[in-house]
């Protein structure tokens, strides 16, 4: 599935803002460093040249190290689906959408009551989702609290797979026995270990602590990823103003030492093994102590990260489109508008936000659609001005001449659908006409669509011994459970 073509990126760095970024935090892993929660993470390190104090775990990474972990990683990265026409690839030339994840509620579509998450909703956003025209890879945008806690994270993989043939993107993975049954699911679907390796149809999102810091879980599991071919994203999320300075420089400074470290130690780990930089620095809203998922700085940020990522050789993951708005509407549309220009605008390789507001709490199965409408509207910017022989239409400004139309051409019906954005959503007819039809909202609208989507069967289904297959790790999770 073709991602996003950006024919003139916005940098919001310049070449030598890079270069002082890189070089900034290169220095502060020497004289800072990282604490590192992982004994095995240690070791790597310290086998490696690392200065590592086992008292404080911290430890301390010369650059030349750094170097070659970038050097060693993975320059192109794609994230198969179960589908060879949805493959994602981040081949750092296109844009990649993706839902939000893991929230725990959900507005319930036929009643409208605010509850917790269900493995239906979950399957019923994976539906909606395939529907959409940007969506390009799923991430379990809720989670099924309908099921014990002990197998949650292997229903929502297997939930997803049944419904979209998507790449399954999720972050609910925090032990190395997590990774393992995930990965044997991945395989039963895949057609085994070997070719999960070679078609990825999973990958693993690990977010470090901020400011500096590596749970030790979190990397112990992603090095079981590794070890399997599975991509794994390296997630950073300092807050500007709290867990990271207030100043945008400042957080990207630091959220590159976290993910700069975590790299290092996924290459002496598994070297080779595909890694992505992932991120979302929003600030705290000061007023509400709120995070400001919404806010231009979050686009921005992710920005700046996906070009220092390019710079190494390796994509981005942003968070961005995101809403601190309860419901949809006009805040929800700005916050979103304003968190996604940059991002899109800016060549960031996968962007995940869509779908979910109050900061990522709440699925809105209408909101996908509003959404893919935004993302369509800025693709069309993301695309720019074509200025060739075709397009400047000579011939045809010779032959309609003065006081004509240009409606009735052959010209005009070759370049319309492609040089001007058309609506599915956005209404522009007259007040008149919207009125003697209806007065329908922009949520009525998508909630027809979602009627539509929720009534198409799921492609690919999988079959029925595959199913079997699944259920029986599920199990087997359950029955190991305390």
């Amino acid at each position: 599935m073709s991602g996003i073509s950006v024919r003139r990126p916005y940098p919001v760095l310049a070449k030598d803002d890079v270069g002082r970024i890189h070089e900034a935090s290169l220095r502060e892993l020497e004289r800072v460093g990282v604490k590192v929660g992982t004994a095995k993470g240690r070791q790597l390190l310290k086998n490696a040249g690392a200065s590592v104090d086992e008292r404080t775990q911290t430890a301390r990474i010369p650059a030349s190290l750094v170097q070659e972990a970038i050097a060693r990683a993975s320059k192109r990265i794609v994230l198969a689906g179960r589908n060879p026409e949805q493959d994602a690839d981040l081949d750092r030339e296109h844009v990649h959408v993706c839902n939000d994840g893991n929230g725990p509620l959900a507005i319930d579509f036929e009643t409208g009551a605010r509850r917790l998450s269900t493995a239906d909703d979950l399957a019923k956003s994976a539906l909606v989702s395939n529907a959409l025209d940007n969506l390009h890879v799923f991430w379990p945008m809720v989670t099924a609290q309908d099921v014990p806690a002990a197998v949650r994270t292997y229903v929502d993989l297997k939930v997803s797979l049944m419904h979209t043939d998507k790449h399954v993107q999720f972050a609910t993975a925090v032990t190395p026995e997590n990774a393992r049954r995930l990965i044997a699911m991945a395989a039963a679907v895949a057609g085994g270990e070997e070719a999960l390796r070679q078609r990825p149809i999973i990958s693993s999102v690990h977010t470090s602590i901020a400011p500096l810091q590596h749970d030790g879980g979190n990397m112990d599991t992603a090095f079981v990823f590794g070890e399997a071919g599975v991509p794994v994203a390296i997630f950073t999320m300092p807050g500007p103003g709290t867990s990271g300075p207030v100043t945008l420089a400042g957080s990207v400074v630091v959220a590159a030492m976290e993910f700069l470290s975590g790299l290092v130690m996924c290459q002496l780990a598994n070297p080779g093994c595909p890694v992505i930089w992932g991120t979302g620095i929003a600030p705290l809203d000061m007023k509400t102590t709120t995070r400001a998922g919404g806010s231009p700085q979050h686009g921005l940020t992710g920005a700046a990260v996906t070009q220092l990522a390019h710079a190494y050789g390796v994509p981005s993951l942003c968070g961005g489109f995101d809403a601190t708005a309860s419901v949809p509407g006009t805040q929800a549309t700005l916050e979103q508008f304003a968190s996604g220009l940059s991002l899109i605008l800016g060549g960031a390789d996968l962007i995940c936000g869509i779908g979910l507001l109050e900061d990522a709490r709440t699925l809105w199965l209408e909101q996908l659609f509003i959404d893919d409408e935004m993302v369509n509207m800025i693709r069309r910017i993301a695309e720019g001005v074509v200025v060739d022989d075709a397009h400047l239409a000579l011939d045809v400004i010779e032959k309609v001449g003065i006081g004509g139309t240009f409606l009735g051409q052959r010209h005009t019906m070759d370049h319309l659908r492609k040089e001007h954005f058309i609506p599915k959503l956005v209404d522009r007819r007259s007040f008149d006409l919207w009125t003697s039809d209806g007065r329908k909202s922009m949520e009525e609208r998508a909630r027809a669509r979602v009627r539509e989507a929720l009534a198409r069967p799921p492609p690919d289904p999988l079959a029925a011994e595959t199913v079997r297959a699944l259920d029986g790790i599920i199990d087997a999770a359950r029955a190991a459970a305390p």
